[in-house]
Order: C-alpha cells, then sequence, then structure tokens
C-alpha cells in the first residue's frame, strides 16, 4: 500500500478505529512517498486525531513539524500554524507566519484563518463563555473584505464549527446571545458556500442552517431552511441521502409547530429513503430520527 493508498484508508476508519488510525500517523510523516498534494490532508488528520481527539496539541506539531513546508500551500500552513499556536511554539508560530507572509498573504487574512482554524479545533472543549464572544468577533471582521479569495475554506470551517457546537450537550439553547452568534455563524457558511460551491453545498448550507434553527426551537426557521434544501434537490437531482436527513429537520420542525400529520408525512417520507442506508450510515439516521419526534423541552425563549 502506497503511503497515499494508507492515507484514505486512515481518513476512512479514523472514526471507528482512532488508536490504529493515530499509530500510524508518524509513519506517515516520514514516508518519502507521501505526494506534496496529500500532505494538507495528511495535517487535518494529525490535528484532528492528536489535538481535538486527545488534547495533544504538542504531539500533533512535534508531527508536522517534520514534514517539508519549503513548498507548503496556504492549507497546510495553517494546519501547522494551528497546531503550533495550540502547542504554545512561539518561534515556530513566527516562522510560519513570516513563510506565509512571503507567499504573498496579507496580515489580516492570516490571522482570520487562523483564528478560524483555532476556533475549529477548541469548539468542542472551551468554555462557551469564552469561546462564543471570540466567535461573533471574527464575524465581524468579515465585514471588512480580509475573507475575499477564501469563500471555500470559511464556508468548511464555519460549517465545522456550528456542526460541533450544536452537538454540544451544555449548548444553551435558551440563551439569545448564543443564539443570535450561531445563527450568524450558521448563516456565514450558507453565504460563503453560496460563492464558491456547487447546489449540494448550497442545500447541506441549507442543512445546517435547519439544524440550528431547530436546536434552538425556532421552528418557522428551521422549516423554511429545511423546505428551502429540499427545493434546491427537487430542482437540481438526486441526492436521497441528503434528502432524507432535509426530510427529519423538516418533520423535526412541524412537530415543534404543532403541525404533527405534516411532521410524519415528512417523517415517514424520511424512513423510505433510508431502507436501503448501509450499515455505516443508519445508526447516524436512526439517531436523527429519534430526535425528530421526541417532543421538545421548552427552551424559556
Amino acid at each position: 500500500m502506497s503511503a497515499s493508498e494508507l492515507l484514505q484508508h486512515l481518513i476512512r476508519i479514523h472514526d471507528e478505529q482512532p488508536d490504529e488510525a493515530a499509530e500510524q500517523l508518524p509513519g506517515l510523516v516520514k514516508a518519502a512517498d507521501l505526494p506534496t498534494a496529500d500532505r494538507p490532508k495528511l495535517a487535518w488528520l494529525v490535528n484532528h486525531m492528536l489535538g481535538e481527539k486527545r488534547g495533544d496539541w504538542r504531539g500533533a506539531w512535534t508531527l508536522l513539524d517534520k514534514l517539508p513546508l519549503e513548498d507548503a500551500n496556504q492549507t497546510l500552513l495553517r494546519h501547522c500554524f494551528v497546531a503550533a499556536t495550540l502547542a504554545g511554539d512561539a518561534l515556530a508560530v513566527w516562522r510560519l507566519e513570516r513563510q506565509w507572509r512571503s507567499a504573498g498573504a496579507q496580515d489580516a487574512e492570516i490571522h482570520l484563518l487562523v483564528r478560524m482554524g483555532v476556533l475549529q479545533s477548541l469548539c468542542g472543549t472551551v468554555r462557551l463563555s469564552s469561546l462564543l464572544p471570540i466567535l461573533a468577533e471574527t464575524l465581524d471582521l468579515l465585514d471588512d473584505g480580509t475573507a475575499s479569495g477564501h469563500d471555500a475554506t470559511l464556508a468548511m470551517l464555519f460549517n465545522n464549527i456550528v456542526s460541533t457546537l450544536l452537538e454540544r450537550e451544555d449548548l444553551e439553547t435558551g440563551n439569545a446571545v448564543c443564539w443570535a452568534v450561531i445563527w450568524r455563524a450558521a448563516n456565514a457558511a450558507r453565504s460563503f458556500w453560496g460563492r464558491a460551491g456547487n447546489w449540494v453545498n448550497h442545500e447541506r448550507a441549507e442543512y445546517l442552517l435547519a439544524l440550528t434553527a431547530n436546536r434552538f426551537q425556532r421552528w418557522p426557521a428551521g422549516l423554511a431552511a429545511a423546505d428551502e434544501g429540499l427545493g434546491l434537490i427537487a430542482a437540481n437531482g438526486e441526492e436521497a441521502v441528503d434528502q432524507a436527513f432535509l426530510l427529519l429537520e423538516r418533520a423535526r420542525a412541524m412537530f415543534g409547530l404543532g403541525r404533527d400529520e405534516g411532521g410524519m408525512a415528512a417523517y415517514e417520507a424520511a424512513q423510505a429513503l433510508a431502507a436501503s442506508f448501509g450499515s455505516s450510515l443508519r445508526p447516524w439516521f436512526d439517531g436523527c430520527a429519534r430526535r425528530a419526534k421526541k417532543k421538545p423541552a421548552l427552551a424559556g425563549l
């Protein structure tokens, strides 16, 4: 198996077999036959497995510092910058910043992309009271044109941040400030995908909006976003998996609004599409289906 094939294998199995994936990372970093184009994906996996999952940012940066960085692109530099920052290696941070600037990047875009990368890496663990104000400040930075040329990257980062925040058990769904910041971030993902993505990215951005609104029991907004996503699929092509999950969010919003008949119709349509789902997807779908039918507790809004 080539280094590139091994990397793809580890990306596929890292959720189900995290220990095996992590053990293979040092060898991949040293592999002479790893193509330059694969280094950003390897850097992402190192940060994800060691930094985000294990909190071992020193270990993540120690590995990434062994990669050849002379011809690194912006994605690889961003992953390395985040790891070095969270590992507390100030000299490496300054070196990477200098290299990134020498490649033509402006200070403002470097700082924005690194801040977003750090937020993505910490959004599952840092206290929300500390994280949300920084996320709000970062959203304010987008109004000055700093994001120009990085639409796809920022769309992905905002999507990942919002998705992670929505899964947090300590999310204060009755907190209006919390709602406002996360809703802004979900709309930022939608806006950036609107400029950089295809119709599948667009309908998935609507799914993120539906998830966000429904998590905060903003049922009309959740229903509107789910219907927008379903409309994009109907207008552009077949996407059975995405359609099923959007139908679950439509059902969730309808049940929340007390429109049980429409909710059940959407729920049953989702279940019909999911009948052909494989074993890797079915548990995720079933969890979302249980959530869709669960009677919501009052959010206090």
